[in-house]
């Protein structure tokens, strides 16, 4: 078969069995033939005439299948791309979010204020998973200290694989639960995307649910769990004036602010996602 002709039915079959939009679904077609054939969307269109021998198109039709049994496709590619670059992601991490990337330039500006203040930046994406947020900020700006901790060695694999994209020296790679490793007023900017659904929660996909780690998704009974622990551990970890960044889920941030609010955190600040969500809340330790 010809490329349009593979791609034309990749289309159909993933709009039929996996109840996504047609544009999903080209996005998804198109993202399969550029993999399997190794080449880009430009040389894939340019050559649409070209025929797909046979171990290419049974490899197609393998990952179509897989995603008809509801497997993510960044799991079966072993990529996803988020801000600039292509990240390695298998099933110990998380999939990279579009909400997570829409919050990359923010963080930076933040961290921008802060080097400007203190003429450094010692940054901390606690809970990295993939190290999406940490590596992309590591690479726009070589001169900050880049941390990137989790608690699950799995998740950190992922990390140091991904790490290897970044052209700089400044990236530190920590194996610990939350902050409880750090020293006090160690760090001048905290981010962390961490679980935050209820569990029980009924909105999850099923997706989701049966093929993305728990432990990056769900966080007790209200989802708070994990962020009571960072803000917690954060008065101390942050040094004078440092920035803490959490991602939260959709009516989480007034019990967010009201937790920050008691544990004296200051300038808080509640952040829209891309959909115009609350979906971030940030806040800075001015004490101590």
């Amino acid at each position: 078969m010809k490329i349009l002709e593979v791609l034309r039915k990749s289309v159909n079959f993933l709009e039929v069995n996996t109840h996504q939009s047609i544009e999903e679904s080209r996005i998804e077609a198109n993202s399969i033939l550029t993999k399997v054939l190794n080449i880009n969307n430009s040389t894939l269109y340019k050559n649409f005439n070209h025929k797909i021998d046979k171990i290419s198109q049974d490899k197609i039709d393998e990952i179509l299948e897989l995603r008809k049994n509801n497997i993510p496709l960044s799991y079966i590619l072993n990529s996803h791309m988020f801000y600039n670059d292509i990240f390695y992601v298998d099933e110990n991490v998380l999939i990279p979010r579009p909400e997570t990337e829409s919050i990359v330039d923010q963080l930076i500006k933040y961290g921008d204020s802060v080097f400007k203040e203190k003429n450094r930046c010692i940054f901390l994406d606690a809970g990295t998973g993939s190290g999406c947020v940490g590596i992309s900020i590591a690479n726009q700006r070589p001169k900050w200290n880049i941390l990137l901790s989790d608690l699950y060695i799995e998740s950190l694999k992922v990390a140091k694989i991904n790490s290897a994209m970044c052209p700089y020296d400044n990236i530190r790679i920590i194996c610990a639960d939350w902050l409880s490793s750090y020293a006090k007023k160690s760090v001048d900017f905290i981010f962390s995307n961490p679980p935050y659904i209820p569990i029980g929660d009924n909105n999850v996909q099923n997706s989701v649910e049966s093929n993305e780690p728990a432990s990056a998704l769900f966080s007790g009974v209200d989802g708070l769990d994990d962020i009571r622990k960072i803000i917690s551990f954060s008065k101390d970890t942050l040094s004078y004036s440092g920035i803490l960044f959490l991602e939260n889920g959709i009516g989480q941030s007034s019990k967010i602010t009201s937790m920050l609010k008691l544990n004296d955190f200051t300038d808080i600040k509640v952040h829209m996602d891309y959909n115009n969500k609350e979906r971030f809340t940030s806040s800075r330790k001015n004490y101590g």
